[in-house]
């Protein structure tokens, strides 16, 4: 399994895994909608592989994003919800993600702060549509539109190798490049999907059907990556190795 940034956990092969051992992997967020993007791009990963989410495990936690990083709010969600519900599943993966839009002519901005863009007057989390306006009021008049979504994918898990159970972290990333449109554009998709145009398809986002946003999108990059080093844990032999420090 590769790693990404700081690690904690890589894979050579010497020792078999338990190959009948069913992992868990519970998807680390309450958002109905990037869990109706992401579960379909991990249901037929294997057989041995089960894809639940918090809502169907009833577990309602609200995660404050407090990390200055994509990387850091992911991490900060996968362990959180590793810890409150690993013990109730012999194998489990937690996976959280964290996306920011990335506006040049803004310096990077709104970044993690992508869901808290907009100023709201009570102080609640803005709506979709009250960060994409204010995503427009702010590029007025701003010839340079250039912008990238960025996911950051993080698994934080536990499997029984051998007579050993072996937990890691790992972080995978996304990035699909665009720019911003002068007005909404589609019905489709959620948050920035209407004023995101993808450069590779002359669409927004909110143009696209589901089925095509995941074959290209900053978030299905992510995952892609991500279970591309998840079937690593289903290959004939594998030895989990820790890093000498762990992840910050």
């Amino acid at each position: 399994m590769r790693q990404s940034g700081n690690c904690s956990a890589l894979f050579s092969r010497a020792m078999p895994a338990a190959p009948d051992t069913t992992v868990t992997i519970v998807l680390a967020t309450g958002n109905r909608d990037k869990v109706r993007e992401i579960r379909p791009l991990l249901e037929n990963i294997s057989p041995l592989f089960k894809v639940t989410t918090l809502k169907e495990l009833g577990a309602e936690v609200d995660i404050e994003e407090t990390e200055q990083t994509l990387e850091g709010n992911a991490l900060l969600k996968a362990r959180a919800i590793f810890s409150i519900l690993s013990e109730q599943f012999p194998a489990m993966i937690a996976l959280a993600d964290d996306t920011g839009l990335e506006v040049d002519a803004l310096q990077g901005a709104p970044g993690v702060y992508s869901a808290r863009f907009a100023p709201t007057p009570d102080g609640n989390t803005p709506t979709y549509q009250e960060n994409v306006r204010h995503l427009l009021h702010s590029m007025k008049g701003i010839v340079d539109r250039n912008a990238r979504f960025r996911t950051v994918i993080a698994l934080k898990g536990s499997i029984p190798s051998g007579d050993k159970q072996f937990e890691f972290e790992h972080t995978a990333e996304g990035v699909v490049s665009g720019s911003i449109t002068l007005e909404q554009q589609g019905t489709g998709g959620f948050g920035y999907d209407p004023v995101f145009l993808v450069h590779s398809t002359a669409k927004t986002y909110a143009e696209m059907s589901i089925v095509e946003k995941n074959t290209l999108s900053h978030r299905a990059l992510a995952i892609q990556k991500a279970i591309a080093d998840l079937k690593t844990l289903l290959e004939p032999g594998f030895t989990p190795l820790t890093c000498t420090h762990s992840p910050q």
